[in-house]
């Protein structure tokens, strides 16, 4: 599997950030959705568009977890890492049907979908939902079921000419 990683501390230290509150709003059950959007840095189009829907298991998913004995814990645990990786699999191997970013440089920006009495950090901003215009060609990806959340998700990407 190929992974990235970068050298900017600028760019980690935003994706941690990111990361940091996910957690927070995925621990108390808000979010809905989380996109990342890959765009232009010239035109602004968006090309790709990976969309992961959320949703909680029972009624707010987290009591549900705790109730679950330790070994069956470790088995559920085991069986969450292996559908996380087969998806991880499923976005890496995506390389071979998705368009090339060739030639431009490109931009991303993160969309979280939340519950609207959510407290949102300052440095945070509506957004329009980013589509790509014309809709777009859409890959499903495997599913992830846990005990607190199931995870469906897609990629929408933008069709290039081939000549």
């Amino acid at each position: 599997m190929l992974l990235y990683s970068s050298n900017n501390p600028e760019l980690t230290a935003y994706i941690e950030k990111i990361i940091s509150q996910l957690k927070i709003w995925l621990t108390s059950n808000t979010v809905s959705k989380f996109v990342i959007v890959i765009s232009s840095a010239e035109t602004l189009e968006v090309v790709e568009r990976w969309h992961f829907d959320i949703q909680v298991n029972g009624e707010n998913g987290l009591p549900m977890a705790e109730n679950v004995p330790p070994a069956e814990a470790e088995i559920i645990k085991r069986r969450t890492v292996l559908q996380i990786q087969t998806v991880l699999r499923q976005i890496s191997s995506s390389v071979s049907y998705l368009p090339s970013l060739e030639g431009d440089e490109y931009t991303f920006k993160v969309l979280v979908y939340a519950d609207k009495d959510v407290e949102i950090p300052t440095l945070w901003a509506d957004s329009g939902p980013s589509l790509i215009a014309g809709g777009g060609e859409h890959v499903r990806l495997k599913s992830i079921s846990t005990l607190v959340h199931n995870v469906d998700s897609f990629v929408a990407y933008k069709m290039t000419d081939p000549f």
